[in-house]
């Protein structure tokens, strides 16, 4: 597939498109960045459980990364750019209640 201007926009390593990879952020290709919530890492066999964001702004994206790691205890955090995965990590369990 090319570009207008004659650039090449298929990926050799992985044999995607951009336009494919585009279709698969949210259908219209303008969502650049996504948080989702897995059971467990996706090597790992888990399950993707929600998309609790999806923002075009880096900032708005690492606020809401920022506010899942506090409502989302336990779960694996997955923070996207596009089809490139920013960080994959396991939100700290609630802290024990004060007896």
């Amino acid at each position: 597939m090319k570009h207008r201007k004659s650039i090449d926009l298929v990926r050799s390593d992985t044999g995607y498109t951009v336009s494919e990879g585009s279709a698969r952020g949210g259908g219209s290709g303008e969502t650049g960045y996504r948080i989702e919530i897995w059971s467990k890492a996706p090597e790992a066999g888990g399950e993707l459980i929600e998309t609790i964001s999806r923002a075009t702004d880096f900032a708005v994206s690492c606020a809401a990364h920022d506010a899942a790691i506090r409502v989302r205890p336990g779960k694996v955090l997955i923070h996207l750019n596009g089809r490139h995965r920013m960080s994959c990590e396991r939100t700290p369990d609630p802290p024990l209640p004060l007896t």
